[in-house]
């Protein structure tokens, strides 16, 4: 064994419990790095086990022993014991106050579920009720619509067939009218007194006949406005502009009396713009008409110079002129605007007429819009007819009359005269103004006091207490 001796002390800081160590180190200074000539030799100088004890370290006072650690250690130990102990009651409160408030929610919500159950019983009980009688309350709504539908129906139909007997008696009395006059022309025969009759009461009975037909079209036309009918306001407002009438806040259902007496006027006037911008042009197949009124009108000056300018006093020569026209006229108002014969002997309709049908439609189809598709091509259908009809009676039918028949539009403002004056809204109050003309005054020396008047114009009044 050697005889070097080494001390082994285990030291311990009070600072930090973990810097406990063990120190070696030799008692007198043999051991030194001289004597370590190898790393065998260092480990070859160790002191074995059974020579190794434990000398403390008095000199250093920051040592703790050995027994006053372990001491330390138990009072943690004591510590645990204590923190686990008060954990555990702790948790166990948190846990009994936790059933407490479980069972006191459980309460809560089992007597809340009672009465939102109670609650929801009772609305459904009630929306049941309610669902019964609206459905009592549409069933009897329904019942009343479909008889006000069946009442509006047969109004309808009834003002229909009103309008059709309107029509209807009116030419009735017209052809009654010319029955008398035939009746008297051959008692006049009969008893000898030989005469020629002149025909103007037959042609003016006639003419009356067509001017009441040509309305009773522009009404069917235009229709009642009613059912499946909307107009267009601010386009119809547009049209009192145009025929200076009353200014005033339109409404279909109060004013549609009126909207149809404008709409009425309107047709007419875009009519007559079509036929005076056709009349301007000739020379074409589909001028004929144009050419022959323009024939017929130097034709006519031609002969009135020979009865003025060439000697003699015969009838014929005097009355040539008037004749001429009367023939000419009555030919066109036959067969004016006709469908054309082809070359082919096929026939179609007039081009004048086809384009202009289509435009006349597209207009009126912007003031009043028709719902219902029957009833709009129906309308449609009679926009030839109607443009056929006005131009026939004012360009070519009141030529044929002698002396010529004239027709006026009653003035704006002019005071109502029912002598020569009807319309829907007529009143007695003897202020009373006209506000629109919507079909002229029909008749000869129209701006005299010795007017004859052959068809009255159609007035829209107003009064001059609302102006």
């Amino acid at each position: 064994m050697t005889n070097k001796r080494y001390i082994y002390e285990k030291t311990y800081s009070t600072s930090n419990e973990n810097d406990l160590h063990d120190t070696f180190y030799l008692q007198d200074n043999d051991f030194s790095s001289k004597n370590l000539t190898n790393e065998n030799n260092a480990y070859s100088g160790m002191p074995l086990p059974t020579e190794m004890h434990y000398i403390p370290n008095n000199n250093n006072n920051n040592q703790i022993p050995y027994n006053s650690y372990n001491e330390e250690f138990q009072s943690f130990d004591t510590f645990d014991i204590e923190k686990k102990k008060f954990q555990d009651e702790i948790l166990n409160q948190y846990n009994l106050m936790y059933d407490k408030l479980q069972e006191k929610y459980t309460n809560l919500t089992n007597k809340n579920l009672n009465q939102n159950q109670i609650i929801i019983k009772k609305l459904k009980n009630e929306i049941r009720e309610m669902n019964d009688i609206n459905q009592k309350q549409q069933s009897k709504i329904e019942s009343q619509e479909q008889i006000i539908n069946k009442l509006q129906q047969s109004l309808k139909n009834l003002e229909n067939d009103k309008d059709e007997l309107d029509i209807e008696n009116y030419n009735l009395l017209q052809k009654n009218a010319k029955l008398e006059n035939q009746l008297e022309n051959f008692i006049q025969q009969n008893d000898g007194k030989f005469q020629i009759v002149d025909d103007e009461q037959n042609h003016i009975v006639i003419l009356n006949s067509d001017i009441s037909e040509l309305n009773y079209k522009l009404k069917k036309f235009i229709t009642n406005l009613k059912q499946d009918v909307v107009i267009n306001i601010e386009k119809v407002k547009k049209l009192l502009l145009i025929y200076k009438c009353q200014t005033r806040n339109l409404n279909q259902k109060d004013d549609r009396l009126f909207i149809q007496a404008i709409l009425q006027r309107h047709v007419i006037e875009t009519i007559f713009e079509y036929a005076n911008e056709y009349f301007k042009s000739t020379g074409c197949h589909y001028h004929l008409e144009a050419d022959i009124i323009k024939n017929e009108t130097l034709l006519s000056l031609l002969l009135s110079h020979s009865s003025k300018c060439r000697v003699g006093n015969d009838e014929v020569t005097r009355l040539g002129s008037t004749k001429l026209r009367q023939q000419i006229y009555s030919i066109l108002n036959n067969r004016g605007f006709s469908d054309i014969l082809g070359v082919d002997k096929a026939t179609y309709e007039h081009p004048f007429i086809t384009y202009n049908k289509g435009q006349l439609n597209k207009v009126i189809n912007e003031l009043r819009i028709i719902e219902d598709d029957q009833k709009k091509i129906a309308s449609d259908n009679l926009a030839a007819d109607i443009i056929r009809e006005v131009i026939k009676i004012f360009w070519f039918r009141l030529k044929v009359q002698e002396p010529v028949v004239q027709y006026l539009w009653i003035p704006k403002d002019s005071k109502l005269d029912k002598s020569f004056m009807e319309g829907n809204n007529l009143d007695d109050n003897v202020n009373s103004t006209v506000d629109l003309c919507y079909f002229p005054l029909i008749g000869r020396d129209l701006n005299s006091n010795n007017r004859k008047i052959y068809f009255p114009a159609k007035v829209f009044i107003k009064s001059t207490s609302n102006v």
